[in-house]
């Protein structure tokens, strides 16, 4: 179980290979997809073992049908995080509380994420998303966990339409956690 920030990718890896030892899990597929960057850890990295415990996916597929979903809250609270980073060092963690953005004041985010932003390239079209019909198709075991007060998505209705699509998917949201970190 998470019980701090964590803020460095290899700390981030070392959380994922403990969580899915915690869960008698010997191998995942991790899928997920922020704006600019993939949304994962660096698997493996933190271990002495060279074969990482999980593989990532970052389906762009998906990336159309959520910002479509995004809504204004969402591109407001993007924007206002982006313009906050350009304000002067003494404002920053005032306003990394109001915005629920500790990138603002911790080094290591500011440096992981400045760094994903202008090294991470989207190299082809996104696919179109999957309809609710392609999505009850789909018989992979899922978890889906939501971060209760993301500004993204809708937690409460994507935990209960994705059970009701995809046969044996659980969905579970977790308090006082946003979209990211």
């Amino acid at each position: 179980m998470q019980r701090e920030p964590i803020h460095r990718p290899e700390h981030a890896a070392q959380w994922l290979d403990e969580t899915l030892a915690g869960l008698g899990l010997d191998r995942a597929h991790l899928v997920g997809w922020l704006l600019r960057r993939p949304a994962r850890p660096e698997p493996g990295t933190s271990g002495p073992s060279a074969s990482p415990r999980s593989r990532c996916s970052t389906p762009a597929a998906w990336r159309r049908r959520v910002c479509a979903s995004a809504g204004l809250r969402f591109v407001v609270w993007i924007l206002a995080s982006l313009f906050a980073t350009f304000a002067p060092k003494v404002f920053r963690p005032r306003l990394a509380a109001w915005l629920d953005q500790p990138v603002l004041v911790v080094p290591e985010l500011r440096a992981m994420v400045g760094t994903a932003g202008r090294a991470y390239r989207i190299r082809r079209p996104a696919p179109l998303p999957l309809s609710e019909e392609e999505l009850s198709t789909i018989r992979t075991p899922l978890y889906l966990v939501l971060g209760q007060r993301s500004l993204l998505v809708h937690p409460q209705r994507q935990a209960e339409r994705v059970p009701r699509l995809i046969p044996g998917a659980r969905a579970e949201i977790i308090s006082s956690t946003g979209h990211g970190p």
